[in-house]
C-alpha cells in the first residue's frame, strides 16, 4: 500500500551555489543524494514511494547513479532536451519534466518537491495536517508570510498559483489529459478557466479557481521548508544528521525572505 508519493525534480546542471534568476538557481550534486535522503526523512513512518525525475545536462557519474537507484523506487533519467513534437525550443519543456514525474504516482497523496528544496518536521502532525487539509481545499503549497496566500497582489484578484517548488494534492485532482491540453493550447485554456492575470505555465495551469489553494503558515518551530538561495557542499548532509531541533536553531539563525528562500 501507498499513501504518498514523493515527487522531485532535479537537474544536472552545472554547479551554481548562488540563486540568480529562472531556471538558473542553486544546483547541487548533493541534491541528488542527500536531496533524496532528507524528503524520505520528511515521511518517515508513512507508507511511501519516492519519484526522481532527472533532467540530465551533465552525465551522472556511476557512483552517484547507484546512489540514487538505492534511494529511489522510480528513477527517471531523461536527458535535457527542450524538443517536444515539431517544436525544437518548446517554451514549456520544464513543464512536461514536472508533469511525467507526477504521471508515475501512485499513492493516494503526492507531495512534490523541486530539487532545491530542504524541508524538516519535528513530527508526523504536520505531515498529517497537510493531508487533513487536502479534505478542504485541492492544494497546499510552501510556508508562506502572507499564508493562507503566497503573497499581497491585488493584480491576481485571488487566483494565485501553486508552486511546483512544493506542493501537495491528491493524485486524484490531477486530470493530466486536461492539464497538458491546457499547456498545448492557450485560448482553450483562457478561455475555459479564466482569470485576471494570464501566466501560462504549470503553477497557473494547475489552480483552475480561485481560493483553491493553501499556502501553511510560517511555523518553523514544527514544520521547516525552504529554497537554498544560496548553498556550500555538504550543508544537506550535515543537517539530514541533525536532530530536528539542532536544524531549528541552525535555520532560524540565517536570513529567510520571500518567497520562501534561505539565505546562508
Amino acid at each position: 500500500m501507498i499513501d504518498i508519493s514523493i515527487c522531485v525534480n532535479v537537474d544536472t546542471r552545472r554547479e551554481n551555489d548562488t540563486n540568480q534568476k529562472m531556471f538558473s538557481g542553486v544546483v547541487s550534486r548533493d541534491f541528488l543524494t542527500q536531496g533524496l535522503i532528507n524528503k524520505k526523512q520528511l515521511f518517515e513512518g508513512f507508507r511511501t514511494e519516492l519519484i526522481c525525475f532527472v533532467d540530465e545536462h551533465e552525465p551522472l557519474d556511476e557512483k552517484t547513479l547507484m546512489q540514487m537507484k538505492d534511494i529511489c523506487d522510480t528513477l527517471i533519467i531523461r536527458k535535457h532536451n527542450k524538443s517536444f513534437e515539431y517544436q525544437d525550443d518548446f517554451a514549456a519543456f520544464n513543464d512536461f519534466n514536472y508533469i511525467q514525474c507526477l504521471n508515475q504516482a501512485r499513492g493516494r497523496f503526492i507531495f512534490h518537491f523541486d530539487g532545491d528544496v530542504a524541508a524538516f518536521t519535528s513530527s508526523q502532525q504536520p505531515i498529517i495536517e497537510i493531508m487533513n487539509k487536502l479534505e478542504e481545499v485541492p492544494f497546499v503549497s510552501y510556508p508562506s508570510f502572507w499564508s493562507p496566500n503566497p503573497v499581497e497582489d491585488s493584480s491576481f484578484n485571488g487566483h494565485f498559483w501553486v508552486s511546483t517548488r512544493f506542493f501537495a494534492c491528491k493524485r486524484s485532482t490531477l486530470d493530466f489529459t486536461e492539464i497538458i491540453k491546457c499547456q498545448l493550447d492557450y485560448d482553450y485554456w483562457k478561455d475555459k478557466y479564466p482569470r485576471a492575470r494570464l501566466c501560462h505555465w504549470l503553477e497557473h495551469i494547475l489552480l483552475k479557481k480561485p481560493n483553491e489553494v493553501y499556502y501553511l503558515p510560517l511555523q518553523f518551530e514544527r514544520f521547516i521548508l525552504f529554497v537554498w538561495e544560496n548553498y556550500h557542499q555538504y550543508t544537506l548532509q550535515r543537517l539530514n544528521n541533525q536532530t530536528f531541533e539542532e536544524v531549528n536553531e541552525w535555520v532560524c539563525s540565517k536570513q529567510f525572505f520571500y518567497p520562501n528562500n534561505l539565505s546562508i
